[in-house]
């Protein structure tokens, strides 16, 4: 399965889905999401890995998903993220309040 912490309703909802998938013997492995789902899958035994998307232009280097939005947002180093990057208050990052937001399209 992979739910999507945005759209399933939420970390407490990510937890339910993953207790219940492991009930039936089902693995689970969190759709993008970044930092908002690293905090759940190191807490799961039914998850061998996180979901990472590169959204570098040219997918050859490794870019925080919603940079530059947040600060200090985790990154895989040789295909790992430690836990100890997690270890902070809330998820670990902050909005960078110096990040102009522009919207590409007008309605």
């Amino acid at each position: 399965m992979q739910p999507d912490v945005g759209w399933c309703g939420g970390l407490t909802t990510l937890v339910e889905i993953a207790a219940i998938a492991k009930s039936r013997g089902q693995l689970v492995v969190p759709h993008g999401s970044s930092v908002y789902s690293h905090h759940a899958v190191i807490t799961f035994t039914n998850t061998p890995f996180s979901e990472f998307l590169m959204t570098s232009p040219d997918c050859s280097t490794m870019r925080p998903q919603f940079d530059p939005i947040l600060l200090d947002e985790p990154v895989p180093v040789n295909g790992r993220i430690h836990k100890s990057v997690l270890d902070k208050p809330g998820f670990g990052v902050e909005l960078n309040r110096d990040c102009n937001l522009k919207r590409p399209y007008s309605h």
